[in-house]
């Protein structure tokens, strides 16, 4: 099949704007953590809101792909370099605040100023990739699915906090399996319950490594796929292949934690924490859910 030039653009800009989402999140992520930002300034909800972000721009693209194959094609114009150029500005002044950040105090106003300086890194990003013409025209065109989006991603994003608490129970797998497979490679310390220490790499299977977020935010949108395409799909087929779905989506997860502490006792313990604190992680479940998708959707269509 021969891709229409404007979708081979939209693809190519999506995966620009992803990608260095993923690199502006892995170089202050590490140091929100660190901070009095996470928790003092509250944007500890925006790590949740990330990862249904993410989720939800494969599935929009996964569901959609028919009709983004019309989309036309759009000249990129050197004003939205200024855009990017903002956009790389203000994620200089944000690591320069949490380097600094023990000199300001949390009020309603210094709060409020963080969040927007936080929130404008990713604005102008999305307008300097995508372009002012393009994102206004898309809208335009998918209003109606958009808000169907929003209004899922809304509803996952309330949800996600009641699901958040299986997290213990997920770790001590993921802890126990990963120490399992990581005895191929090298010498293994269980600490505790939930850490490990691989050839004098230590680490804890907390709650961002327990997969609970992505695995219940695959499972949501698997339903909600089937839900909006039921009219095409076989719905047995579609029930058979959602608990194997979800079992892999597990197991994507215990393979990102081997592969962290592989790099932190063999590459780099400050890029294996910094992966940690980063949607690096998510980059996993966005392959596998886009792979199994593609390949699942076919098998689960109606036949004739």
């Amino acid at each position: 099949m021969v891709l229409e030039k404007g979708f081979k653009q939209f693809i190519l800009r999506t995966g620009i704007f992803l990608g260095l989402f993923v690199l502006i999140s892995f170089v202050i992520g590490q140091r929100i953590v660190a901070s009095s930002l996470l928790y003092g300034f509250n944007l500890f909800i925006y790590g949740g809101m990330g990862k249904v972000l993410l989720f939800l721009i494969f599935g929009f693209v996964l569901l959609y792909r028919d009709r983004l194959l019309k989309l036309k094609h759009y000249k990129y114009e050197l004003k939205n370099i200024w855009f990017l150029v903002l956009s790389l500005v203000f994620t200089v002044l944000f690591y320069v605040l949490e380097l600094n950040i023990e000199m300001f105090s949390p009020s309603v106003f210094s709060i409020f100023l963080v969040h927007l300086l936080f929130l404008s890194i990713f604005v102008f990003l999305g307008f300097g990739v995508f372009g002012l013409g393009f994102l206004k025209d898309f809208f335009k065109e998918f209003k109606k699915e958009l808000g169907y989006f929003l209004i899922f991603g809304i509803v996952v994003y309330s949800l996600m906090y009641q699901v958040w608490k299986l997290w213990p129970y997920l770790s001590l797998i993921v802890t126990r399996v990963s120490a399992y497979l990581l005895e191929f490679v090298g010498k293994v310390i269980l600490i505790d319950n939930y850490t490990i220490n691989f050839n004098g790499f230590s680490a804890q299977i907390g709650e961002a490594c327990s997969g609970v977020y992505s695995i219940f935010i695959f499972t949501a949108l698997y339903l909600f796929a089937v839900i909006l395409d039921w009219r095409k799909l076989n719905l047995r087929k579609a029930v058979l292949l959602f608990v194997p779905a979800v079992l892999g989506a597990f197991l994507v997860n215990i393979f990102r934690v081997f592969l962290l502490f592989v790099v932190g006792a063999f590459i780099s313990r400050t890029v294996a924490v910094g992966l940690y604190h980063s949607y690096v992680g998510m980059i996993f479940f966005l392959i596998y859910f886009s792979v199994f998708w593609s390949l699942a959707y076919k098998w689960m269509k109606k036949s004739g």
